[in-house]
């Protein structure tokens, strides 16, 4: 039966995820009226927003603190960008401001040093870029003059403008609060795949985990377990679907061919003409471009969520794909990154269980699997090669045998088959067409290939992954890996939505 997102009332679903960064002046003229403008600003979206707002900052002395200390008063969950290791940074302040900060990192859900090799310059500037790029709304605490150093407010608000992000700007002297590029405000609560995938029925073997009560890991995987389920349950009927145009052409064709060698044609030239219809109307009627896409969309949400998950306990941010290269997925991977950020200040994994249990559960599963899928592949590929040959053999035969005197032959011996072998050399000529249209359809030749450079890869990547031993060089291995796999994922979903197109 068809599953329709609409019409359901799930529980499990990936809250929709605000992150409201900010960029400011260290010396503030009047600290009270800043705070109350900062915090007022925060207060209002997180009453206004649906989901979770959370903030995103450096913890330098002025705007930084007042901006984190905000947050951390209202409960909004705070991330924060640090120029240089704690060590380095700690001598930028007097020991009363560097109290401060040190508290602000205590609170801080997560907690990432941006900088490590560049000029301490770089290093600040590095850090407001990567703030406002993390960010989808920025709030500028800013005097409208220019920078006072490389970093400076007034080149991160210059960038944000560039680039096209919303900024709230709050004038450090007078306090008035203004936004530029207003009109970027508007994509902001644009979540319609998260919304689409939220909407799907509740079902997985994780759904009771996911209560209130559980993790955040706890709902990213039961959000994992109920895209995944639909969309095995969406993939039977769309291939099942597909096929379905494919076989009445074919039986429309044969008709059209038969009838007219055979006394009484009428009644098989209408019942031909009736399939034919039927074949046109059924991608339609049976709205199969939709299904495809629901199948696509749904099990690219569900490899997204699988990827995330399996590098859930390590140090940094997922970062194998952003919202640049997949803008359709950024709500999903904005709070599937939230969540992970919340959960994994808890628990840290060791590198050596995670290396075992990544290598396990992750590329063994792939190999094998690409590997499985590749052999599965080539014997499509054989069968319905060897389908169409011999079909196509036997109707050149029949052919041949009825232009070089077969017909007359059977009527000499007392056979009369003239319309059963016209029957069966259109039939058999449509079974070979058929084939081939079935072959190209399940794209057999390109995933036999594909599947087996997937594997052989995945086994290269084993090895460095088995040999290494620090978390930095381990995890460049796994992006690469994790990449190689969206790619596949992304090349299969164009594929997929391409031909829905195309029969829509």
């Amino acid at each position: 039966m068809p599953i329709d997102a609409k019409g359901t009332n799930p529980l499990v679903r990936l809250p929709e995820v605000l992150a409201i960064g900010f960029t400011g002046h260290r010396k503030v003229p009047d600290e009270a009226k800043s705070r109350q403008a900062i915090r007022d600003f925060l207060a209002q979206h997180k009453e206004s927003h649906r989901g979770i707002v959370y903030g995103i900052s450096s913890a330098a002395s002025g705007g930084d603190q007042l901006f984190a200390e905000s947050c951390i008063e209202l409960e909004i969950p705070l991330r924060i960008l640090l120029p240089r290791p704690a060590a380095e940074f700690r001598a930028d302040f007097d020991e009363a401001s560097w109290q401060r900060t040190v508290r602000i990192m205590e609170n801080a859900i997560s907690l990432e040093v941006t900088g490590r090799h560049e000029s301490r310059s770089e290093q600040y500037y590095d850090c407001g870029i990567q703030t406002v790029a993390e960010s989808q709304l920025l709030v500028a605490l800013w005097d409208g003059q220019p920078a006072r150093g490389a970093g400076g407010t007034q080149e991160m608000v210059s960038y944000a403008r560039k680039t096209g992000h919303p900024i709230a700007w709050i004038h450090s002297e007078t306090g008035v609060l203004q936004f530029l590029n207003k009109d970027a405000l508007e994509q902001i609560e644009s979540n319609s795949e998260l919304e689409f995938l939220n909407q799907l029925p509740d079902v997985g073997p994780h759904m009771s985990i996911a209560a209130p009560a559980g993790s955040s890991r706890d709902l990213a995987q039961a959000w994992l377990d109920k895209t995944d389920e639909n969309a095995n349950r969406f993939a039977p009927q769309a291939r099942r679907v597909a096929s379905i145009p494919i076989v009445y052409t074919a039986a429309a064709a044969v008709m059209a061919g038969v009838a007219p060698e055979i006394p009484g044609a009428a009644p098989w030239l209408a019942i031909s003409a009736v399939l034919g219809v039927v074949a046109l109307a059924l991608p339609a009627a049976l709205r199969l471009h939709v299904r495809q896409a629901r199948w696509a969309r749904t099990r690219t949400a569900a490899e997204i969520a699988r990827s995330v998950l399996v590098i859930w306990r390590t140090p940094r941010p997922y970062e194998v794909i952003g919202a640049e290269g997949a803008p359709w997925l950024s709500g999903i991977l904005r709070s599937l990154n939230f969540l992970k950020m919340e959960d994994n200040h808890r628990a840290a994994t060791p590198l050596s269980d995670f290396k075992q249990e990544y290598r396990r559960d992750r590329v063994a599963h792939q190999i094998e699997y690409f590997s499985r899928q590749a052999q599965k592949a080539e014997r499509q590929e054989r069968r319905y090669g060897a389908l169409g040959w011999v079909c196509g053999v036997l109707a050149t035969l029949v052919a041949v045998a009825c232009l070089s005197g077969g017909l007359e032959w059977l009527a000499n011996h007392g056979l009369s088959g003239r319309q059963w072998l016209a029957f069966t050399m259109s039939a058999l000529f449509e079974v070979a067409t058929m084939a081939g249209a079935f072959a190209a359809m399940k794209d057999c030749a390109r995933r036999r290939r594909r599947y087996r450079e997937l594997s052989l890869a995945l086994r290269g990547w084993d090895t460095q992954l088995e040999a290494l031993n620090t978390w930095n060089a381990v995890l460049l291995v796994v992006e690469r890996i994790e990449r190689a796999l969206i790619v596949e994922l992304f090349e299969w979903r164009s594929l997929v939505l391409v031909a829905a197109s195309h029969k829509g």
